[in-house]
């Protein structure tokens, strides 16, 4: 099978713009670092929590204040928000649901 070789003189421009596609392509944005702890208890809440962004993903423990970027901590903290939603959409449906079951007796 024939392989295609390259040619080896290249032009300073050719090199520059070389250079400067392969540091686009390694370049990756900074990580903005923040603190965080997560609550931790000896039922539910003793397992660490997991999150991924576009493939990037931590296993955060409980208990204890670590570093994650900022992009995770939104994750974790959208996720907290949303369960405490749930539990008061839980309590809502429930005190309907009790409220029609006593008006039947």
């Amino acid at each position: 099978m024939a392989v295609k070789k390259e040619p080896v003189m290249q032009t300073a421009e050719e090199m520059a713009a070389a250079i400067e596609a392969e540091a686009m392509q390694s370049a990756k944005p900074e990580k903005r670092m923040v603190k965080l702890k997560l609550f931790k208890d000896n039922g539910r809440y003793k397992d660490p929590v997991y999150a991924a962004v576009n493939g990037e993903s931590y296993l955060v423990p409980r208990g204890v204040e670590v570093e994650v970027p900022d992009y995770i901590a939104e994750v974790i903290e959208n996720s907290i928000k949303q369960d405490e939603a749930t539990v008061n959409q839980m309590e809502v449906l429930e005190d309907k649901f009790n409220e029609k079951t006593r008006n039947q007796k």
